[in-house]
């Protein structure tokens, strides 16, 4: 039997790496090596170990001959020489966790001219591998080895895993590949300086234990508030039931009066508890699970909030618009067969993943976020005659934005590594390395500015969150214009959004011919992509919102922004005319049709599409919208680190996986919204207003943080006061 597990073992793993290596040195397998008879005679398994050994031994050297030279050994690599020479020969003479050790590692799969480079083999079982020798045990360690470059024809070079004793390092594993003893040099890797990545387990560092303990804490805040609110509720319950509805069996027999009593006391007790809280059980009560709960599932009734129950559908679609982009931009870079992507993008109905029209969908955001922050704004300013309480104003958004954000950070750099366990596990310190060195930029809302690539920012995904803070506190300079001189305000405006587009035309000008200088897309990118000057312009087109628009121009506009681009990935190459013309108004014209969306929404011009769009399932989803902008692309990155296996692309899978992935995310802002940002919140009532205002103040303090509430479209809870005539 085990005979037999051996043939089966070399027949269906090895002898088509094999072929490829030995038909790669002109050598050749004969017909009758090949035949049934050999196979059960065992000729072909001693011949498949002798060139497996041959393949893995340099040329010319013998049998009795060590892997690993001097120089390796120097360098502290003795014990990895010993079990790597331990492995050959065991591999030899037909033990299974050698063989185990070679089926883990890398071996040329299916589809390679489909772009199947990622030869990754099975880390579990590399990972699961334990040797007991004579001498000594060792474990199996998963090693990826990689490089940037192409080989001699052109070909870009695979991701090759391999499985060695866990006492050799990624060190001694790039030696191996760069004398050829893995056969590598058959692919021309040793050519072209590969990296080898050896993937150890992480270990908690001071940090982390920290997270844990504020985590813990957070948690310990959370039990208590609904410890309390729990003990009120049952006391309230107990005390304030009639006979009727406790004297089902006789065992109690409580008259009138007594039940009377019982809800006098209740009362009494009530009072006493809203009298005689202090600081810390208000804190603690703020930290509820229940009740921050109950606020984000409940669905408002109708009413003066169903006018702008619209922007819930919108913040929410755009919210589903962004998860499908961020993971759909994931799977080129995990991926069996990325050339499929080529047809994906070359449909009508690809556009919306083509990266100039997918990122739209911010800008949508950015709509909703400058026209909440005018309304409710002017608003009060004409219920104050034209007084507001502007610190108030800048510590509310602060407040708002921070405390979960921070968190987020926090348990994202520190919890990180812990997250994920697979052959990429390595790229997850290079996406929490930024957020070490720069978290700051993100605590004070400055990380679109500084670092100045995309790419070298904490979390780089929050690039919006500083934009939309930076409109933020410029805003009150414009709306008061608005209020006061509005020629003055709407010149503004104008001002300033012509300054955006002479930003932008001058940026897709120097860097219109990409495909002979692909080196500056990141430069175009930091131009135009995350600068706030070049994104300003669909705020400032929510700021003025009233504008008349129309239907016809909505629906043709917004069209023409998300599939103007559709020939360009069918070979159709833009005009620098064009490209400049597109890369200009697209953000500002997909502004316009969505303001004129929501205009016709609030106006009660909508017809259907405010029907859809005020759905009452959208209200909890968008009170979770924030939390969940910030934890989606953790889980996304989260799960393809921790593959084993590639995935492979088809429209079936991509549609399974980006439910999943709405699912989770909003699973997760759930908890994270609960725990966290709801108590926050109403932290937010203790704090405001302060001591020593005067009555005027305090008033106008709650007043301004009730209607500003949630200006930002990813946190938006719509008040029904704000919609009155």
């Amino acid at each position: 039997m085990c005979k037999y597990l051996h043939y089966t073992l070399l027949w269906d793993v090895l002898l088509f790496t094999l072929i490829t290596v030995i038909n790669a040195q002109n050598l050749q397998l004969s017909s009758q090596l090949l035949s049934p008879e050999t196979v059960a005679s065992g000729t072909l398994y001693e011949y498949l170990v002798n060139e497996l050994f041959n393949y893995g031994t340099p040329r010319g050297m013998q049998e009795d001959t060590v892997i690993l030279d001097t120089d390796m050994s120097q360098n502290g690599s003795t014990q990895c020489q010993q079990d790597l020479n331990q492995m050959m020969l065991d591999l030899s003479q037909g033990q299974m966790y050698a063989f185990n050790m070679l089926d883990a590692s890398g071996k040329p799969p299916p589809g390679i001219l489909q772009g199947n480079i990622r030869w990754i083999g099975r880390y579990d079982l590399c990972r699961d591998i334990k040797a007991s020798l004579t001498q000594r045990d060792f474990n199996g360690r998963y090693c990826l080895t990689m490089s940037t470059a192409v080989n001699k024809s052109g070909t870009l070079l695979p991701e090759i895993g391999v499985c060695v004793p866990n006492s050799c390092s990624a060190d001694v594993v790039n030696q191996l590949i760069l004398s050829g003893v893995l056969g590598t040099d058959v692919l021309d890797i040793p050519r072209y300086n590969p990296n080898t990545i050896c993937i150890t387990d992480p270990e908690y560092s001071a940090a982390a234990i920290a997270a844990l303990c504020i985590c813990s804490i957070l948690g310990l805040l959370n039990v208590g508030g609904t410890g309390i609110s729990v003990f009120r509720y049952l006391r309230k319950t107990i005390f304030s039931t009639d006979d009727d509805d406790i004297d089902v069996d006789g065992i109690l027999n409580q008259s009138a009066t007594q039940s009377l009593d019982s809800r006098n006391r209740t009362e009494s007790d009530n009072m006493r508890d809203t009298v005689k809280d202090g600081v810390i059980v208000k804190t603690l009560l703020c930290f509820c699970a229940i009740t921050n709960g109950r606020k984000i599932l409940a669905i408002p009734k109708s009413g003066p909030y169903s006018r702008l129950a619209a922007l819930n559908g919108i913040r929410v679609l755009s919210m589903f618009w962004v998860i499908l982009l961020h993971t759909h931009q994931n799977i080129p870079n995990f991926t069996d067969n990325p050339h499929a992507l080529t047809s994906v993008y070359e449909r009508f109905s690809g556009q919306v993943l083509v990266s100039d029209s997918a990122t739209l969908s911010v800008d949508s955001f950015f709509v909703l976020s400058g026209m909440l922050v005018t309304y409710l704004t002017l608003n009060k300013l004409e219920k104050g005659a034209g007084h507001l309480n502007w610190a108030v104003f800048y510590f509310h958004r602060f407040w708002r934005l921070t405390p979960v954000y921070m968190m987020i950070i926090m348990l994202w750099t520190t919890m990180g590594p812990h997250f994920t366990n697979g052959p990429y596990y390595w790229m997850m310190n290079f996406d929490l390395l930024n957020c070490r060195k720069y978290w700051w930029t993100n605590l004070l809302y400055i990380n679109n500015l500084y670092p100045y690539y995309l790419y070298e920012e904490c979390m780089l995904w929050t690039w919006y969150l500083a934009n939309d803070m930076q409109f933020y506190i410029i805003s009150p300079l414009i709306i008061y214009f608005l209020y006061r001189y509005s020629k003055i305000g709407y010149a503004t405006i104008a001002a300033l959004m012509t300054a955006c587009f002479t930003s932008l035309a001058v940026a897709y000008m120097k860097y219109y011919d990409l495909e002979k200088n692909p080196k500056k897309l990141n430069e175009l990118k930091a131009l135009t992509y995350i600068k706030p000057w070049s994104r300003i312009n669909s705020y400032l087109v929510g700021m003025i919102l009233g504008a008349l628009l129309g239907w016809c121009y909505a629906i043709a506009t917004g069209l023409g922004t998300v599939y103007g681009l559709y020939r360009t990935p069918q070979g159709h190459s833009q005009t620098k005319p064009e490209a400049v013309f597109y890369g200009t108004v697209s953000r500002t014209l997909w502004a316009s049709a969505v303001s004129w969306v929501v205009f016709a929404c609030v106006i009660g011009k909508g017809g259907p599409v405010n029907s859809i769009l005020s759905w009452s399932a959208f209200a909890p989803l968008a009170k979770l919208t924030y939390c969940a902008y910030l934890l989606h692309p953790i889980l996304i990155y989260v799960y393809y680190r921790s593959v084993v296996t590639p995935f492979h692309y088809s429209d079936y899978n991509m549609v399974y996986l980006f439910l999943g992935t709405i699912v989770l995310s909003y699973a997760a802002a759930y908890i994270m919204s609960v725990c966290a940002e709801a108590p926050f919140m109403a932290l937010e009532k203790l704090i405001l207003p302060t001591k020593g205002s005067s009555t005027r103040d305090k008033k106008q303090s709650s007043e301004t943080s009730k209607l500003l509430q949630d200006s930002d479209p990813t946190l938006l809870k719509i008040r029904g006061h704000i919609c009155t005539d």
